[in-house]
C-alpha cells in the first residue's frame, strides 16, 4: 500500500460535530477501499490566502493515509461529493511505499 496525505479545507459554518461526522464517513470510505487512515492532524482555523466559495477564513484538517492507488480516486470522489468541504488536495508521499509481506 501507498502512503497518502490530503488536506481539506471545511466551511468556517460548519460545526465541530458535522466535520468530525464527514471525517468519520471519510474514514469508513478508506477503510472499506482496503486502507487506513494513519493521522489525523486538526489545524484549526485558519485565514486563507485568497477567497474561497466567498469565504476568507476556513477550518483545515490534514489526514494521512496508508491505502491502494485505486482507492483514491474513491476517496476524491467522495469528497466532491460532501457538504462543507471547500477544497481539498491529495498528494502521494515520496518514498512511502510499502512492501507487500
Amino acid at each position: 500500500m501507498t502512503r497518502y496525505e490530503q488536506l481539506l479545507l471545511f466551511s468556517p459554518e460548519l460545526g465541530s460535530e458535522e466535520r468530525q461526522a464527514v471525517l468519520d464517513r471519510l474514514g469508513a470510505v478508506i477503510e472499506r477501499e482496503g486502507g487506513q487512515v494513519l493521522a489525523v492532524d486538526d489545524w484549526g482555523m485558519k485565514d486563507t490566502a485568497y477567497p474561497v466559495r466567498k469565504f476568507t477564513r476556513g477550518h483545515y484538517v490534514r489526514l494521512e493515509m496508508a491505502m491502494p492507488g485505486a482507492a483514491v480516486s474513491e476517496l476524491e470522489r467522495n469528497v466532491r461529493i460532501s457538504e462543507g468541504i471547500l477544497k481539498f488536495i491529495t498528494v502521494r508521499l515520496a518514498g512511502a511505499a510499502q512492501q507487500e509481506a
